[in-house]
């Protein structure tokens, strides 16, 4: 199944494009999609993903033709 990734703020995209489409398996939630990813392992839980407009936990399962928006959460003062 498909579904649709942007890259928002300052997160780096890697070897992605800013918005593109992936390739994934049935079933799969946020999480395991994210683990496939080249972050780093230690800051996936700061990751914050909305998903058809709406955020989400990394336990939601995805499906066909969703639409993710991945940010990184930065702090700082």
């Amino acid at each position: 199944m498909k579904i649709k990734v942007e890259f928002v703020g300052a997160i780096n995209t890697g070897p992605y494009k800013k918005k593109q489409e992936f390739e994934i398996k049935d079933k799969s939630t946020v999480k395991n999609f994210l683990e496939t990813l080249h972050f780093d392992k230690g800051h996936l839980n700061f990751i914050q993903v909305v998903k058809n407009g709406s955020r989400c936990p990394h336990s939601d399962v995805l499906q066909n033709g969703d639409s993710l928006e991945l940010m990184l959460m930065v702090g700082g003062g």
